[in-house]
């Protein structure tokens, strides 16, 4: 290997000269900049309201603010019955988590609340500790009894839910379980250990959200049949439940099955067949949920539903706030270990549902202080007599939809639940329970069309279905928190196995060019042919690395449209005509690089040759390279110049409506801010093709397939031209069997590295058509091309 080469590669340059005080000093000081940096960073609000258009933001966020408040009213009242404890509970887990987010919170579209998933794990804890409390305390049921005067044949586990001790321990518990669920998610942002969640594959959320959907629903059915059967816990808790209910069928309550028969299929109609089908026609969708609560309510207290019919009602619900309190902390050792399944849950899906909306909506998300938001979110709250809380997937999505502006949305939220509380919550009374178990089973909807990805995941991976079929099997039959360490153990075993069973190729020599770019594992940068190895399998526990690699090697799409989105809107239009100019033909351009004969730049740093470079007109037009057989020799590191044809990106953007870039430092939106953008539109000016070689990628599951499709689809919006080389027959097979050459053209794949570079450079030299003028418009992802992982909006 050349002096020069291995210099160029290898050589490091200890910049570290300054001495320890010397370097804090630089690091360790105060200035007004730095200090509203460090508290607009530990309390966005700050930068909300600093940066907050009132005229332009109110109204929008008064209107998406409502129209989640009143998805948060019937979803309270029955996820506080899901979580098996007080109605009231549910309805203070919609109130208090809401305005502490608003303080801490980044995105504008996370809406913080009840749960189903995080609803139905707090019960199944929460039933532990009341079998062991209702073991310990028998004297107070018989108590109850004496009080009532009723007899021992009619106390059933009903009963107990009427004594307020025993429902102030399951109060307790729950409130307990966010506590402290809140305080591991502060601590994993503290120690950075948001990546555990890297190690949850798509199959394994799969699996473990489809088995919490039958455990829900079963959780329902007595509610739904109006008859009365033990709540069990531990192994087989599903099992015995339904031999209950068999064993009671006899005895159901017509009134209570004709309630909720009428409510299933007027929920069903409307989401299906009215909100679904026309809504890109509804500025909001119909509250089906709050016309139930409301229409029940009314119908049960005009015909007198309890006495008459013996209809279970929700009862009395307090009409206060209550002061905060002190949780006892007594037992709580005993379930330290679904507290951190808890937190884990609640970090993994509300991180995932925030990203989907960041990347909708072409915002940075700071996943730092996301999590710190939602373990204060529990921590603080569990005070108020919240039980854990995590967001919820369709009040999200809403959210996004009607593009809600900040998180001050949410104080409109909160005050609509304020209200409720206070003012009409005792209206509630003759709500029947049956109407509130059929909106939770409606919902349980996606849940279920879900189990059928189980074919998808046979098709694409062997891998991904056993993680499947093991986490939905351990947690339908044992438990939910048994399945989900389960489903993780299976998961880190199948790594192990692929791992043990990669296959290895022998490889055809084809020059020093490529075998230099193997042997490499970040980016050879080539004239705008961008070269990326990636010497390791993508699946689900490095996928996310793959692209952050990629991105900081080429091109940050998100951030680039980030960018571009700014300039549009700060350029003004004169008398509505398109003010951007349009492109002409195409230009040979030269790069101008500065190096010296051992590969170092003018400041002694190891360095890129193409890592400094300046654009210029150039009037040579008849050769792509100053010496063909020089760069063919791979002698080309000691030249000064190479000439490259950069013909303008096939898409809409161009290189010249982005010029007015230039002259700027850092872009500041208010509520992100892009550091070096010139920089960044530097980058994206020199990159036309790039290559990805996947020579060495001898496994890709179905998380791999899913982030390679959204990755061709960010470039394709930049006009950036992403081609594959070099795929094994194992990831093609792979690919083919997840529809990714749906979205990726087979023109665009390759056999080996050296079609692909020959094809590529075709692409750079190839004349280029006058394009169309740009739109004045800003470039955002559909809902559609936003969601990556599709089982999060299925909760």
């Amino acid at each position: 290997m050349a002096t020069l080469e291995f210099s160029h590669r290898y050589l490091e340059i200890d910049e570290n000269s300054q001495t320890l005080l010397q370097r804090l000093k630089k690091n360790f000081y105060c200035s007004p900049r730095r200090a509203w940096k460090f508290c607009a960073y530990h309390l966005p609000v700050l930068k909300f309201l600093k940066y907050y258009k009132f005229k332009e933001y109110v109204l929008m966020d008064f209107l998406t603010g409502l129209t989640i408040g009143i998805m948060h009213i019937p979803q309270a009242l029955a996820f506080g019955l899901l979580a098996s404890v007080k109605v009231e509970n549910g309805l203070y887990t919609s109130l208090w988590p809401i305005l502490f987010y608003v303080i801490f919170g980044t995105s504008p579209h996370i809406s913080m609340g009840t749960s189903a998933v995080i609803c139905m794990v707090t019960a199944g804890v929460v039933d532990i500790r009341a079998d062991e409390f209702k073991s310990q305390n028998q004297h107070l049921l018989a108590s109850f009894i004496a009080k009532t005067n009723a007899t021992m044949q009619n106390s059933t586990t009903v009963e107990w839910v009427n004594i307020p001790e025993f429902m102030d321990f399951k109060e307790n518990v729950a409130m307990n379980l966010s506590l402290f669920s809140g305080l591991i998610l502060i601590f994993m942002g503290m120690f950075r250990l948001g990546f555990i969640t890297f190690y949850f594959s798509e199959s394994f959320f799969s699996g473990f959200t489809s088995g919490a959907a039958v455990h829900i629903a079963t959780s329902q059915m007595p509610a739904l049949l109006g008859i009365h059967v033990k709540r069990y816990s531990g192994a087989f808790k599903i099992v015995y439940t339904y031999k209950d209910i068999f064993k009671k069928i006899t005895s159901v309550n017509l009134a209570t099955l004709v309630i909720s028969i009428i409510c299933i299929i007027i929920l069903c109609v409307v989401k299906e067949c009215i909100n679904e089908r026309f809504k890109h026609k509804l500025k909001i969708p119909i509250p089906t949920e709050l016309i139930i609560v409301i229409v029940a309510t009314l119908v049960s207290f005009l015909s007198n539903l309890k006495e008459v019919f013996d209809v279970d009602v929700v009862g009395t619900i307090p009409n206060t706030i209550p002061a905060p309190v002190l949780p006892d902390m007594t037992d709580v050792p005993l379930y330290l270990g679904d507290c951190f399944v808890v937190a884990i849950l609640i970090f993994s899906n509300t991180i995932a549902m925030a990203k989907i909306c960041a990347k909708k909506h072409n915002y940075e998300l700071n996943d730092n202080q996301e999590i710190y938001a939602y373990g204060i979110c529990n921590f603080a709250s569990s005070f108020f007599k919240c039980f854990p809380s995590a967001v919820a997937p369709p009040r999200s999505m809403i959210l996004s939809s009607m593009n809600a502006k900040t998180t001050i949305s949410g104080l409109f939220s909160a005050l609509l639940m304020f209200l409720v509380i206070v003012a009409i919550s005792e209206l509630f009374y003759s709500l029947p329970k049956a109407a509130l178990a059929s909106i939770i089973l409606v919902a349980l909807k996606g849940l279920f069309v879900q189990m059928s990805d189980a074919r998808r995941y046979w098709m694409i991976n062997k891998y991904d279905f056993i993680i499947w079929l093991c986490t939905i099997t351990s947690v339908v039959f044992i438990d939910i928190d048994f399945g989900l360490g389960i489903g993780l153990a299976v998961s880190l075993l199948t790594i192990v196995f692929q791992s043990q069973r990669a296959s290895a190729l022998r490889l055809m020599k084809y020059n020093s060019n490529f075998r230099n770019i193997r042997g490499i594992k970040k980016l050879f940068s080539l004239s705008p042919i961008k070269i990326f190895v990636y010497k390791s399998s993508i699946f689900f526990a490095n996928a996310e690395i793959f692209r952050n690699k990629l991105y900081s090697s080429t091109v940050n799409p998100r951030k680039f449209m980030k960018l571009l989105n700014k300039k549009y809107e700060n350029t003004p239009t004169e008398g509505g005509n398109d003010s951007t100019p349009k492109r002409t033909g195409l230009p040979l351009q030269k790069i101008s690089t500065v190096t010296t004969e051992n590969g170092l730049n003018n400041n002694n740093q190891p360095d890129s040759v193409f890592s400094s470079v300046s654009f210029e007109e150039s009037s040579s037009s008849n050769h792509l390279y100053s010496n063909q057989a020089d760069f063919d020799a791979g002698n080309f590191l000691n030249k000064e110049s190479v000439f490259v044809g950069l013909p303008p990106p096939e898409h809409v953007l161009s290189l010249t409506s982005i010029d007015t870039l230039d002259s700027l430092d850092t872009v500041d939106s208010g509520f992100d801010e892009i550091s070096n953008p010139k920089q960044l539109l530097a980058e994206y000016k020199r990159t036309r093709v790039i290559i990805l070689d996947m020579a060495c990628v001898n496994y890709i599951d179905a998380s791999g397939t899913n982030l390679l499709v959204h990755v061709y689809k960010e470039y394709s919006k930049l006009g950036i031209r992403l081609l594959l080389s070099g795929l094994s027959e194992r990831v093609h097979v792979t690919m083919k069997h997840s529809a990714a050459f749906d979205v990726i053209p087979k023109d665009d794949v390759f056999p080996d590295l050296a079609d692909a570079m020959a094809f590529a450079e075709e692409l750079v030299v190839q004349p280029s058509e006058p394009a169309q003028t740009t739109p004045t418009r800003s470039v955002a992802f559909t809902d559609e091309e936003a969601v990556e992982e599709s089982y999060v909006v299925h909760l």
